[in-house]
């Protein structure tokens, strides 16, 4: 079967923004959608484990919340650690009141497409693989404002509207196809593009599993460990999304030591388990002196590095020339920021879905010749929920920095502090609620 020559609606990238837009599409009514992704089915992995509670109140909006939730465990706490030291936790129940869904959902973003993919096929909405768009120009021979989108494998598509889904990376962090194709710029809106994080300006990701079961805390959902400059997440795969079913699996995110330089592309068991012994908690050390049960990364199933940076674009929308058709940007394409706190991915299925009653309205309004002021409304909307994303990782990620730089008994009495704080019930919901996402909607 051959590519569809035209379309209303084209869809670059099928992630789980991609996907959850062509759900939000045809939830609202709107079935003339070709989605095509540069990759094959399979090719991608593990990379966010969190979905928050305002995304699973969007998903559930268009009907794909129960094949995820199948797959993913319930996390119903965060605990924070401050070296050997426990600091707190907090409690997803506490946000009972605002959401039918009082919890984060731990579940690999594997599994989370995997949902939304097994949702469209039952549509009949199919995912034309491989495609990689090449360009993007304004059509010459139609008197309707629509585009030409060429792909490297010379066919042409002509569409409507186009959703750039296509990530951070299509090209290269900066150069999204997409966006750069509309001429839409992309920066650190603080000019912060060559931020010195410390040890936080890169982290390793491992999917592992380990000689031992680790002696953690079993109530907690997720463990946060930061000290002296240095973090580390914790979580267990959910079982029925572990990528080995004979073991259990761990999801860990470390810190990397200014010293160690570049990071390996995709870090070994040996170098994943230096981190932990280096920047995690005593429960994750090998070394016998720090541990009582000391244990090792065994197997690595997957890994990783990450680069911290921010960056959002000046704008959503844009039209290339008056004979153009619509670009409309989501996910990704639109907001980097560091993956501590989870909210990347949360906030790219939000903003898909929340364009479908758009893109919807702009159809129905005058044939689709409607004034531009429904998607520049909504693309300003968009970009202050970026906007404070980004200005609540950059907070998180000055105070674990900052505790490499802060004297020890002021540091001490800061989390004492921060402990005491944390005893009243307001206090957590309000941390709970700005995590959530819902403080976003």
């Amino acid at each position: 079967m051959s590519l569809p020559q035209r379309t209303t609606v084209f869809i670059v990238g099928a992630g789980p923004c991609g996907l959850a837009a062509a759900l939000s599409l045809n939830h609202q009514g709107i079935h003339d959608i070709v989605i095509v992704d540069a990759v094959l089915a399979g090719e991608n992995s593990s990379r966010a484990m969190v979905i928050q509670a305002a995304t699973l109140e969007a998903l559930n909006n268009v009907g794909c919340l129960d094949k995820v939730l199948s797959v993913g465990d319930k996390v119903e706490t965060l605990g924070l650690h401050d070296g050997s030291s426990y600091l707190l936790s907090t409690d997803f129940s506490l946000l009972s009141p605002y959401t039918k869904f009082p919890f984060a959902l731990r579940v690999p973003q594997t599994e989370t497409e995997a949902g939304m993919l097994e949702k469209l096929d039952e549509l009949g909405i199919k995912v034309w693989r491989p495609f990689k768009v090449v360009s993007l120009k304004p059509s010459q021979d139609t008197e309707e404002r629509l585009f030409d989108v060429q792909f490297e494998s010379g066919d042409i598509l002509k569409a409507k509207y186009v959703i750039g889904a296509d990530g951070a990376h299509s090209h290269c962090w900066f150069l999204n196809l997409v966006r750069s194709e509309a001429g839409i710029a992309f920066s650190d809106l603080n000019g912060d593009e060559k931020h010195d994080y410390g040890n936080l300006s890169q982290l390793a990701l491992g999917d592992v599993s380990y000689t031992s079961p680790p002696q953690l805390d079993t109530r907690e959902g997720v463990s946060l460990t930061f000290s002296n400059g240095n973090f580390t997440l914790f979580t267990p795969f959910p079982a029925d999304a572990s990528p080995d079913k004979t073991r259990s699996v761990y999801r860990i995110v470390s810190s990397v030591p200014v010293e160690d330089g570049t990071a390996p592309h995709a870090p070994s068991a040996e170098y994943l388990q230096s981190l932990m012994d280096r920047c995690g908690p005593p429960s994750l050390s090998s070394d016998p002196a720090v541990n009582l049960h000391p244990m090792r990364v065994e197997k690595v199933y997957r890994s990783s590095r990450y680069c911290t940076r921010s960056a959002v674009p000046e704008r959503y929308f844009a039209r290339k020339s008056n004979s153009g058709g619509a670009v409309l940007l989501i996910g990704d394409a639109v907001h980097i920021h560091s993956p501590i706190g989870g909210q990347g991915m949360s906030l790219g299925i939000r903003d898909a879905i929340s364009l479908g009653p758009v893109l919807k309205a702009h159809i129905d309004s005058a044939n689709g010749v409607a004034s531009d002021t429904l998607f520049e409304e909504w693309a300003t909307s968009r970009h202050k929920r970026a906007i404070s994303v980004v200005a609540l990782t950059k907070r998180t990620l000055g105070i674990i920095t900052a505790s490499r730089r802060v004297w020890s008994p002021l540091l001490k009495l800061g989390f004492a502090v921060l402990r005491f704080l944390c005893t009243f019930k307001f206090v957590k919901r309000m941390v709970m609620y700005r995590l959530s996402g819902l403080a976003e909607i």
